[in-house]
């Protein structure tokens, strides 16, 4: 069986696959590239890298490019692209910069309300651990 190999393409260029995969066809390397984008789109956008901007260049073991899966032809599927207008874009985002910061507001709250717990519950543990209880 042939050897394909699945390099991630990104906005700081190449990382290559050095093992790459042994599948039937480059039909097959495509169904699997396909069935992987999900999973690393959702890695990517994890740490604050748009998945968009990425894709799969799938080579065969002398490196030439076969064929090349843009992340986007996999995340868009379905969706019916609708450009909005730039105003409309830039109130969606402020309203989403908003809501973050009220939401970070909201886990700093909670983390120190823990920490005031946390440091009651040692507290009680260390009285009852002095008086044997």
């Amino acid at each position: 069986m042939p050897k394909f190999y699945f390099h991630l393409r990104g906005p700081n260029g190449l990382d290559y696959d050095d093992e790459g995969l042994e599948l039937a066809s480059v039909e097959a390397a495509y169904l699997e590239a396909f069935k992987a984008v999900p999973g690393m789109g959702s890695d990517l956008a994890s740490t604050a890298k748009n998945p968009i901007r990425y894709g799969f260049e799938i080579t065969d073991a002398r490196g030439t490019t076969l064929m090349v899966v843009p992340f986007a032809e996999v995340l868009d599927r379905g969706q019916k692209r609708t450009k909005q207008p730039a105003k409309l874009q830039f109130h969606k985002g402020r309203a989403e910069m908003r809501r973050t910061a009220g939401l970070i507001v909201e886990l700093r709250d909670a983390h120190a309300k823990l920490n005031v717990t946390l440091a009651e519950t040692q507290r009680l543990l260390d009285i009852a651990k002095r008086t044997g209880r």
